[in-house]
């Protein structure tokens, strides 16, 4: 396929939000707890303690009067070597801008896709990431697991682990589509949205 699958088979960074999702060591009532639930745990729990501090942090509400626990502002396309691309995928006349003239990325370039997003309200548990590109008869999706993340007052941001290349050849250049949608273990989705890219030479 045009955009090769991504391996997600790869260890979990110590303090990764990730390894909330990952480490078999905290029942999965605990991991599936509110926020509420979580502060008003007292317990001399070094381990418990621990998962507390890194998932909750400095607990903030940015935005109080949106009610919504997940708000989407920022979609990065990034480059090996370090020019990255901000768009705000909320932004109806943006988006349908970029569909008439799409993103323009070289064959074979090395790069990645990311996510801005903040949490509010109380803990969202497995956000997910899926992405779609499609080039006429051709597709490939992928789906990816972020974790647990808590509410705080700056924006958190998620990557890609492994870079992808660009696809090359007379076949492969020309114009994608992409869809991403941003939801969560309970298949609740919190955004989603399309953009376009063109393979050049």
């Amino acid at each position: 396929t045009p955009f090769p699958d991504e391996e997600q088979n790869f260890a979990v960074p110590k303090g990764s939000p990730l390894a909330f999702e990952t480490d078999l060591s905290y029942p999965l009532a605990l991991k599936m707890s509110t926020l509420k639930d979580i502060q008003a745990k007292d317990t001399e729990d070094k381990s418990l303690n621990n998962y507390k501090k890194q998932l909750l942090g400095d607990v903030a509400t940015p935005f109080p009067d949106d009610p919504r626990k997940v708000i989407v502002k920022e979609f990065y396309i990034e480059f090996q070597g370090g020019k990255k691309i901000t768009l705000d995928p909320t932004d109806k006349k943006l988006l349908e801008k970029l569909k008439k003239e799409p993103i323009e990325m070289k064959e074979k370039v090395l790069y990645r896709f990311g996510v801005g997003f903040y949490i509010q309200h109380d803990i969202c548990h497995g956000l997910k990431f899926k992405l779609k590109m499609a080039k006429g008869l051709f597709s490939d999706t992928d789906d990816f697991t972020l974790g647990s993340y808590g509410p705080k007052k700056e924006i958190q941001t998620w990557f890609q682990k492994q870079w992808s290349e660009a696809p090359s050849g007379m076949m492969y250049r020309g114009g994608y589509t992409g869809t991403a949608t941003f939801y969560d273990l309970d298949k609740q989705q919190h955004l989603q949205w399309s953009f376009k890219l063109n393979i050049t030479k």
